[in-house]
Formats: structure tokens, C-alpha cells, sequence
């Protein structure tokens, strides 16, 4: 028998995100989140393993604005949750998004040297 239980948690996102398994570019801001997790019977302690996530977004369906449960696995969640968070990972969003970052500036020819 496998025992299980549900956490519950808001996470907010404060750029566009994408998440693996998902075609769709997401917008910042706060989704709540329901992790389920299974007791990890091998561990010598009471341990629990994140098996999945579910998140409820909304989306343009017909006529209006529609929910849909996007099934997600955890370490994909929590990786863009990282992504997200890391000021120093701009560039690497900004490739993630499909939007060219500030181009690099272009090497010194000969190692800086002045040519006469």
C-alpha cells in the first residue's frame, strides 16, 4: 500500500516563465500550487517524495477566460522557480522567452594589444 498526501503552497513568478512539458509562455505572478508526494518507504526516517504538481491556470478559451490544470513535475517546477528568482540569469531568461539579450560586445583582436 502506498501512502501519499497533498501540500498545498503559493509560489509567485515574477518574469514570463516556460515549463518543461508545456508549449506556452506563462505571465509573472502568483499560482497556486498542489504537490503530491509519496512516502518514501526505503528512507530510515519519515520521508516524503515529490511525485507531481498540479497547477490551476487560466486560459482564453471560447468565450471567456477558462481554468486548466497543468500537471507538472516538481524539479521542472522548482528549476524555473530558480531560473526565475536568479538576477544573474537574465540573459539565460531571455534566451528561454525566444527574446535576443544584449548581444555580447565583441572580443579585443590580439589579446588587448594596440596595433601600429
Amino acid at each position: 500500500m502506498t501512502i501519499t498526501r497533498t501540500t498545498h503552497r503559493s509560489v509567485t513568478f515574477y518574469h514570463p516563465f516556460r515549463l518543461t512539458g508545456h508549449d506556452r509562455l506563462f505571465p509573472p505572478g502568483i499560482y497556486e500550487v498542489e504537490t503530491t508526494e509519496e512516502l518514501d518507504a526505503m528512507a530510515a526516517t519519515r520521508t516524503y517524495k515529490k511525485i507531481e504538481c498540479r497547477i490551476p491556470v487560466l486560459v482564453e478559451g471560447s468565450r471567456d477566460m477558462e481554468e486548466e490544470i497543468l500537471i507538472v513535475d516538481p524539479a521542472a517546477l522548482d528549476a524555473a522557480l530558480v531560473l526565475d528568482a536568479d538576477p544573474l540569469r537574465e540573459e539565460e531568461r531571455e534566451a528561454l522567452l525566444g527574446r535576443p539579450g544584449t548581444p555580447a560586445k565583441p572580443p579585443i583582436a590580439n589579446g588587448g594589444a594596440s596595433q601600429h
